[in-house]
């Protein structure tokens, strides 16, 4: 397991194989996370998923720290999940044939442990966000994005379902008419949609666009001095970001957004079994190397 750095070290740091981590604010209690594989646009891999939930784990047990905030390095905030990813999910699933062996792996893992995390968690979207990346969102305290940013979420073009509660958070955020235009329909939209549609706290403007997300005008470090001068620079602000988190994410909320996580889950279970997921894949994939 990774661990985090001493309150004393401001440096950006590795953490784990796919993750870079620096500390900000006065006490240095907020981490800036960043996804950390521009060349593949942050694709949301296995590795990926088990750092995080080994830096969320870390994370909840450190009291120095008292919010999170993930950005990404490069154009992209996510490209989503990796598609070669849903071939190995399917071999897994065939391997065994008890129901719900599907959230034994660590995709589900990983969306459980945001549901459950109890600390601030924050995201700086700097550019295109595809997938988990965007149903990620309504789970966090505040979402600042990029004016170039994008929302997209293709699941019907792979024969996939609704994931990470996005059945929920998402009729809840824009309504049911907008939410099936973007999981169903799978229509992307730009940052002011997504403001509109209730996905984003507020659009940043005049951000860093060189990729380094810890250049001081890059929206990560621009979010990070947000939240450290109106809230966690104040007296006790960081008990008071635990105490408002606990409260608008009580354990009512988190109980509610896990049973649907797991229903989600057993519906994209039942059609990997059926083949539609690997059907589709295969004719995306064929269909993007018949552009080449």
């Amino acid at each position: 397991m990774s661990e985090l750095r001493s309150t004393k070290d401001t440096s950006v740091k590795p953490f784990g194989k796919t993750l870079l981590i620096k500390r900000y604010g006065s006490n240095s209690s907020i981490i800036l996370v960043a996804l950390n594989n521009p060349r593949r646009k942050n694709t949301f891999s296995d590795q990926q998923y088990m750092d995080l939930i080994d830096m969320l784990f870390c994370v909840e047990n450190d009291d120095s720290i008292d919010a999170v905030v993930i950005t990404g390095a490069g154009d992209y905030f996510t490209s989503g999940a990796d598609i070669g990813s849903f071939f190995a999910l399917a071999d897994y699933i065939e391997e065994h044939e008890e129901k719900g062996v599907i959230l034994q792996t660590n995709s589900p893992k990983f969306m459980m442990a945001v549901i459950n995390f109890s600390k601030m968690l924050v995201t700086a979207v700097n550019g295109p966000a595809v997938g988990i990346g965007v149903t990620l969102l309504p789970h966090c305290d505040m979402v600042y994005a990029t004016e170039d940013s994008s929302y997209w979420t293709p699941f019907s073009r792979i024969a996939i379902v609704p994931e990470f509660s996005s059945s929920l958070t998402f009729v809840e955020n824009m309504g049911v008419m907008r939410a099936n235009q973007m999981l169903c329909m799978g229509e992307k939209i730009n940052a002011k949609q997504a403001l509109e549609c209730k996905l984003l706290t507020g659009i940043m403007e005049g951000c860093d666009k060189s990729g380094d997300p810890f250049v001081d005008e890059s929206i990560g470090v621009k979010v990070c001095k947000k939240i450290n001068d109106q809230l966690l620079s104040l007296p006790h602000g960081g008990k008071t970001a635990r105490k408002f988190v606990s409260l608008i994410r009580n354990q009512s909320r988190k109980e509610m957004l896990r049973k649907v996580c797991v229903e989600e889950w057993m519906e994209f279970e039942k059609r990997i079994r059926d083949g539609d997921v690997n059907d589709a894949v295969v004719a995306l994939v064929n269909q993007r190397q018949s552009k080449l």
